[in-house]
């Protein structure tokens, strides 16, 4: 119930119905997109959202362009539909508000998956600001996340390195797998600045790299994220699934100890009443 009516008209108020209490709601969309893109500003969300829909966002060399959530649809051959959206870039300090940090980040818990763009160049917010390479970049987006809301690193996510038309492109992704394989399989964040190292690292599905400039491998990332949101809904059915079982399997096991204990009672006093109480 969001707000209670006011009193009717009767005898007591000479049919006068009285005024309910006037309020004013906001309402907002719990679920946006099946998709959302994560990334620092000027990372190529834009260009990907256009890469991958129908969607015409505004798109600049210079950073902040987008500063609400685009919608783009992912059209596939089978008529099957998946949202995505282009969510306002993240900049260090965003989880205290700074810029508009949670008016951007609120968007990012309204998606079922998350995509991480990363400009394989890193990223420099401006001349007073520090160059963070791709690493950096991923590791700086996890951390946001993290003190934003914790729980949010439990959604399915996909780290998408971008911008491979550049010159040497090749060199910069062998060097940043490679970084990424010594953090996530031997936890080596030694030689990572401290203040940027989060507490629990995301778990990505998979690690793709594309131009979506040139909308280079633009087809094999649409079938591949088609693939990962049906397999976590899958695995959430499962989970609804098992739940539901076993709240029934304790369902019927407590209505089975209620009965059993109405059966013992039943027949206790039928024997009571069949042999009687005799009282000296």
């Amino acid at each position: 119930m969001v707000s209670k009516g006011g009193r009717g008209g009767g005898p007591w108020n000479n049919f006068m119905g009285e005024r309910a209490p006037s309020k004013a709601v906001r309402l907002e969309l719990k679920l946006i997109a099946d998709i959302g893109l994560v990334g620092f500003p000027n990372a190529g969300k834009s260009s990907l959202l256009k890469a991958v829909s129908r969607a015409n966002p505004k798109v600049a060399e210079y950073a902040f362009t987008t500063i609400k959530p685009n919608i783009g649809v992912i059209q596939y051959e089978d008529l099957r539909q998946i949202s995505v959206a282009d969510l306002p870039g993240l900049i260090e300090g965003a989880h205290m508000n700074i810029g508009m940090g949670h008016n951007f980040l609120k968007h990012v818990e309204r998606t079922k998956m998350l995509i991480f763009l990363v400009d394989i160049q890193g990223f420099k917010l401006g001349h007073d600001h520090i160059h963070r390479s791709a690493i950096e970049t991923v590791l700086l987006l996890n951390k946001e996340l993290e003190l934003y809301k914790p729980e949010l690193l439990t959604k399915p996510a996909v780290l998408i390195l971008n911008k491979i038309d550049i010159d040497e492109s090749d060199t910069k992704i062998d060097t940043i797998k490679k970084q990424l394989e010594s953090i996530y399989s031997q936890g080596e964040l030694l030689k990572i600045d401290k203040s940027i190292q989060p507490d629990r690292l995301i778990h990505f599905d998979d690690v793709l790299t594309i131009s979506a400039k040139e909308e280079t491998n633009i087809d094999v990332l649409k079938q591949r994220l088609r693939g990962l949101l049906d397999h976590h809904a899958e695995l959430n059915r499962s989970e609804d699934q098992q739940m539901t079982d076993q709240g029934l399997g304790l369902a019927i096991s407590e209505r089975t100890n209620v009965e059993l204990t109405r059966d013992i009672s039943s027949r206790k006093q039928l024997q009571d009443e069949h042999y009687g109480t005799e009282i000296v």
